[in-house]
């Protein structure tokens, strides 16, 4: 049966199309109009925030991956580095290499602390800053493994970060032991780079205790993102 409409149904059907299509057309147009003009300069600040924003569907971190190059060489009188040339690793990922010369620690430094990161080198926690950005970096290690040897380091010690990027060294200020639930031992959000590297305590022991050792490291030579 063919469905007859008159021409007030036929003029008030298009005003309904007109209605719903122009606004859409309208969206899709913006949308790429944005997405053309703005995802040059967007794109860069969503991957910085990979580094501190905690993402529920993160891998477990049994399957570790690398993005690290060991045979890259840098040149040491860099200043700066582009963001664009940094890449963000992924969850579980190592991205780097950790050494300290005078206790002779030398590991991997992976992107997250999941317990597989931990049992294969150093787990970077994910809501602090790779070496560069002028901001804090929280490491752990376990104090029968790679951090055994923390309970030597002294104030002057030098910490050596080998990234893709770049070399980033830390001059060792001082030490302390504090509770697992002590947020004053750190601060996340302040405006300077130093590097905080702790592990259970005390050391030699089994399983997780109530106290960890601290060490804290201030950045003494590094190109800086930009």
């Amino acid at each position: 049966m063919k469905i007859h409409f008159s021409s007030n149904q036929k003029h008030t059907l298009k005003n309904l199309l007109a209605y719903i299509c122009m606004p859409v057309g309208f969206c899709v147009l913006g949308y790429l109009l944005i997405y053309t003009v703005f995802i040059p300069i967007i794109k860069p600040a969503l991957s910085l925030s990979e580094m501190f924003i905690s993402d529920a569907d993160f891998k477990t971190g049994e399957d570790l991956t690398s993005i690290f190059e060991d045979n890259i060489q840098h040149e040491e009188s860099k200043d700066t580095v582009n963001i664009s040339e940094v890449q963000i690793p992924s969850f579980g990922t190592h991205y780097a290499n950790i050494s300290i010369p005078a206790i002779s620690v030398e590991a991997p430094l992976y992107y997250g602390d999941s317990s597989a990161a931990l049992s294969s080198g150093i787990g970077q926690y994910n809501g602090s800053f790779m070496p560069g950005f002028g901001r804090p970096i929280l490491v752990s290690g376990h104090n029968n493994s790679y951090f055994n040897s923390l309970q030597y380091i002294e104030a002057g010690d030098e910490v050596i970060i080998t990234t893709n990027y770049g070399v980033y060294k830390y001059q060792v200020t001082e030490t302390k032991i504090a509770s697992y639930n002590d947020k004053s031992a750190y601060d996340l959000s302040a405006k300077e780079e130093t590097l905080i590297m702790y592990t259970c305590y005390p050391f030699d022991t089994l399983g997780l205790t109530s106290q960890r050792f601290f060490v804290y490291a201030e950045k003494i030579s590094g190109p800086e993102i930009v």
